[in-house]
């Protein structure tokens, strides 16, 4: 059974489009074969629901400029700079990017990777997913900051970390028979779905477990996963889940909220 349940079926807008790998004559990637940032996470298709089972230590978000030369791997058939010269404008466009010019735009001017036609940005990507040294340096950012000039199979790469534009959630939902997306199996009426979330965030205000109070009034398949219902951009979510989601802390519990299929309680992971 799919999520089709809390989720909202349209595109978001807001995460950058997945990579395509690369074919011989394609621009160099970051990536052990591609830029693969965003392929894990599918966009949302008519009901399925992404779903990345992965914590924020292993995940992480960044931007890059990337300087190809003739001998590194898989240049554009275009470039026919020197190893030596591409060193020289990596440098121009980290010093270029440190005098105060927006990074994006440095990224479209003077990038050789596909991600320039979105300003270097490369999106949230799994751990694992970029060549070792293009992580290892990302990982040891702090968000926003700049890196120096770091070489990589590809080239050299000018590489800003960028806050994570994904949260990790889980939900404990409530449904009732007649509702306009009923849950399979459903038969309760309104009312009573309503006294039931009610005494799960009751429970859950007096300190009861989070998981142990899914398991006792949840329905849907999350159920079985403690409500977790895997990382989400923005608008990935049905609209009445979506805001308040993403203005959570992390560890924090939505009020009751109500949607077409039921009532929800909603918990930001992280």
């Amino acid at each position: 059974m799919i999520l089709a349940f809390w989720l909202w079926a349209c595109s978001n807008e807001e995460a950058a489009p997945p990579a395509e790998a690369p074919s011989a004559d394609a621009t160099p990637d970051p990536t052990k074969s591609s830029v693969e940032a965003e392929e894990a996470e599918p966009e949302a298709k008519g009901t399925e629901a992404p779903r990345v089972p992965a914590t924020s230590a292993s995940r992480l978000a960044a931007s890059h400029v990337l300087v190809a030369w003739a001998g590194a791997m898989k240049p554009d058939a275009s470039v026919k700079r020197t190893r030596d010269e591409a060193r020289v404008r990596a440098d121009e466009a980290r010093a270029r990017i440190l005098a105060g010019e927006d990074f994006a735009k440095v990224a479209t001017a003077m990038s050789d990777d596909k991600s320039k036609s979105r300003g270097g940005r490369l999106g949230n990507f799994n751990a694992g997913t970029m060549v070792p040294v293009f992580e290892e340096v990302v990982r040891g950012l702090s968000v926003g900051e700049v890196s120096t000039v770091v070489e990589s199979p590809f080239g050299f790469h000018v590489i800003r970390r960028e806050m994570m534009s994904q949260i990790h959630c889980a939900q404990v939902i409530v449904g009732y028979g007649g509702a306009e997306r009923p849950i399979e199996g459903v038969t309760r009426s309104k009312e009573e779905a309503r006294g039931r979330i009610e005494a799960a965030l009751a429970e859950l205000q007096g300190g009861a477990d989070w998981n142990a109070t899914v398991r006792k009034y949840s329905d849907g398949p999350a159920k079985e996963d403690n409500g977790d219902l895997g990382w989400f951009s923005r608008r990935q979510l049905m609209p009445q889940l979506d805001e308040p989601a993403f203005d959570l802390d992390i560890g924090a519990i939505t009020t009751i909220i109500e949607t077409p299929t039921g009532f929800h309680l909603v918990k930001r992971l992280e």
